[in-house]
């Protein structure tokens, strides 16, 4: 059976999207499906779903009970991604009559102003098992019980309380085992008829339909029953049982109490050890045991959806079936058929398991049709309140997280931090911030050294020794010639604010300008005027024409390609791989009045000038072509590699500055994961220079500029 489910961010009712904290609202509208599947075809109004919202981290955001009342009071998110995960209002039960559980999940997004439509399709997350016994069986036999096993639970399908003919649902297991009973009228009771079936999937229906074959005198002596199960038919003979009532047993040395999951630290590594005996001899020796579940399927693994167990029998196991177990941290040896004892390890499974649940689950059948499960259940619990989990390091800071395992929020929560190279640990003192849905909290610590190893720990109030995560704070990079110091000209035009020709970092349109008219004046130039005791020079920045076409003074980080038309084509970015959080610098300006215009900024003829300082950090696979006559430039707001961006401008009321000020930007990263491949900053003393408007004349002289890698210095 499928279901949609529609989810909106507006809906069949307007919603308004609310810009200032970036939130949306949403909607659910079950729809009905009537595609049939392999059990049976039903409607979607039969049930009620519930719904669970993850966010891009797979924390869960909310939880709605049912879905049907996001109508009446819709759900407020804020904007992003998410995954939601649909299912009926029930979590499902190992085993359980007439109640199938249904599941689907879809991922969507909530956007201002947009509307969002996401199908959620919820199947069958069950396997369907119905028994059908024939009317010969039904009128010679007084007692007929089906008895079916995923190894978690189990349902008996019986004449004497009603459940021959219900409809039982199953978890996924990957196996079902059954055992069926018979009592003939005159109270003779025969063997177990027991058999099993593995590579079980979801949306499966096992329909066991048993019937006699031939008929003798039931008193005594054999019959042959025969199982149609709608994939081969199978023919078992049986004889009577005189009183054989031996089974499998499966016992522990752990003191383990059937029906209630055990306790244990995680990492305990003290004895587990299964035995498992019988009388008769083993016909099959299951283990089934979990592997790990990722994070994003959390939801999936409480309902039991997806199937993330494992099923070795031990009966006839080859070396790679036990090899196997043992890398899972199981321990065991494979026996023969007939066989009365074996043992099955699991210490080391057990301690390997992550913090959370484990089960192990021993299904065994003798020779004679006997079956027994006994499945172990675990609790992996924390030795410690709180927990170190990692870093995100810059270079001189780093984000760090720890979670904590207790019911509440600990009191004292903080963090300690140490070079790796130092014996004693630093306190951090500053705020931290926690999220009690997902148990995390973290903290900024500040004044790092770059390119160091350190380790932090997560301590509370009750805990101050824990794990250790050690992290490695990133370079904390420059570029050649930030202070503007080194100037060579060439040929005895073109001024360049480098060392030499063989270091190039700067560059202007100090070379288009010496092209197109010979004997022009360098907008661009070193300068005497320093900001600051020490420096030896600034660049002088001046706005001005050539051949009547209005060029900005300018200097950029990355080199002049070549004239184009009446522009130019320059390559912006040069090779850069740390994070500074912002810029740092000084300028001085003196702005004239905007004599220069073009489309589409002709409305500023007669304003002051604007000065401006950008930079920008990407990661573009090569460094950018502009061309200044085409207007292809950089889409600073839409350009996906940009990672990092910000920027300087000003235009002062009351014209000349008369010394230099100080300026800092602070970089707005759009992305804290990525790292940049390119730096490009640039100044010039008209913001508009790049459309051929601003006023002739126009200066602006810049200095000492520097990278901040300490956001201390941004406060």
């Amino acid at each position: 059976m499928a279901f949609a489910l529609v989810l909106f961010s507006a809906a069949c009712t307007q919603v308004s999207i609310e810009e200032g904290n970036g939130q949306g609202y949403l909607y659910v509208n079950l729809e009905r499906d009537d595609s049939e599947d392999l059990v049976f075809k039903a409607s979607a109004e039969d049930y009620t779903f519930s719904l669970k919202i993850y966010n891009e981290l797979s924390q869960l955001v909310a939880t709605v009970d049912d879905a049907e009342s996001l109508k009446e009071e819709p759900l407020n998110l804020n904007v992003g991604k998410y995954t939601v995960v649909a299912s009926t209002a029930e979590n499902s039960a190992a085993a359980a009559f007439d109640s199938p559980f249904y599941s689907g999940s879809a991922e969507f997004e909530v956007r201002p102003d947009e509307v969002s439509n996401v199908d959620v399709t919820c199947t069958l997350a069950n396997v369907k098992v119905t028994a059908k016994f024939s009317d010969e069986i039904k009128s010679e036999f007084k007692t007929y019980t089906l008895t079916v096993s995923n190894g978690e639970g189990e349902l008996i399908f019986s004449n004497t309380d009603g459940t021959a003919d219900r409809e039982g649902y199953f978890s996924v297991t990957g196996t079902l085992t059954w055992s069926l009973y018979l009592e003939n009228n005159d109270g003779g009771k025969y063997e177990a008829l027991t058999d099993s079936y593995t590579d079980v999937k979801a949306k499966e229906h096992y329909n066991l339909s048993f019937s006699l074959e031939k008929q003798e005198e039931f008193g005594g002596g054999a019959l042959t029953i025969v199982l149609d199960d709608e994939m081969t038919e199978k023919k078992y003979d049986i004889t009577l049982d005189f009183g054989d009532e031996t089974v499998p047993e499966v016992s522990d040395n752990f003191g383990y109490v059937e029906g209630e999951p055990m306790e244990v630290n995680a990492g305990d590594n003290t004895s587990k050890v299964l035995s498992i005996t019988s009388e008769d001899g083993f016909k099959n020796l299951y283990v089934v045991y979990e592997t790990e579940s990722s994070s994003a399927a959390s939801f999936l693994s409480e309902a039991r959806t997806a199937s993330n167990k494992v099923q070795t029998d031990l009966v006839g196991a080859s070396s790679i079936d036990i090899e196997n177990l043992k890398a899972a941290g199981i321990v065991a040896e494979s026996v023969e058929q007939g066989a009365t004892a074996a043992t099955v390890d699991i210490t080391s499974y057990i301690a390997s398991r992550p913090i959370g649940t484990a089960s192990v689950s021993v299904l065994s059948t003798d020779i004679n049709g006997a079956y027994t499960s006994k499945t172990y259940e675990f609790v992996l619990r924390s030795p410690v309140d709180v927990e170190a989990v990692s870093a995100d390091a810059w270079a001189m800071f780093a984000t760090v997280t720890g979670k904590w395992f207790t019911a509440d929020v600990p009191s004292g929560l903080s963090f300690q931090y140490r070079k790796s190279a130092d014996a004693d640990w630093s306190s951090f003192s500053g705020n931290v911030t926690t999220n009690a849905e997902a148990r995390i909290y973290t903290a900024e610590i500040r004044g790092l050294e770059p390119e160091t190893e350190y380790v932090f720990r997560a301590i509370s109030a009750n805990d101050t020794e824990t794990k250790e995560v050690t992290f490695t704070t990133e370079a904390a990079g420059t570029i050649h010639n930030m202070s503007f110091d080194e100037w060579y000209q060439q040929d005895g035009k073109a001024w360049y604010a480098n060392a030499s020709a063989d270091n190039f970092i700067w560059d202007s349109a100090n070379e288009g300008t010496a092209n197109l008219l010979i004997g022009a004046v360098c907008p661009t130039t070193p300068s005497d005027d320093v900001a600051v005791p020490g420096s030896v020079k600034a660049a002088s920045l001046v706005s001005s024409t050539a051949i009547g076409q209005f060029a900005a003074g300018n200097i950029y980080t990355g080199d002049f390609v070549k004239i184009s038309g009446l522009g130019a084509e320059l390559k912006w970015g040069v090779p850069f791989t740390s994070r500074p959080v912002g810029l740092k610098g000084y300028f001085k300006y003196n702005p004239k009045k905007i004599d220069k215009t073009k489309s589409p900024y002709g409305d500023l003829s007669g304003r002051p000038d604007t000065c401006q300082v950008q930079i920008l950090l990407t990661d573009w696979s090569e460094p950018f072509t502009i061309n200044t006559s085409s207007n292809k430039f950089v889409q600073i707001d839409s350009d996906p590699n940009i990672i990092a961006y910000g920027k300087m401008e000003y235009s002062p009321e009351s014209g000349s500055m008369s010394g230099y000020e100080e300026f800092t930007i602070h970089l707005e990263y759009r992305d804290m994961t990525r790292i940049p491949k390119y730096v490009v900053i640039t100044a010039c003393a008209s913001k508009y220079g790049d459309y051929f408007t601003g006023g002739v004349g126009s200066t602006l002289l810049v200095d000492e500029f520097e990278f901040v890698y300490d956001p201390a210095e941004l406060e």
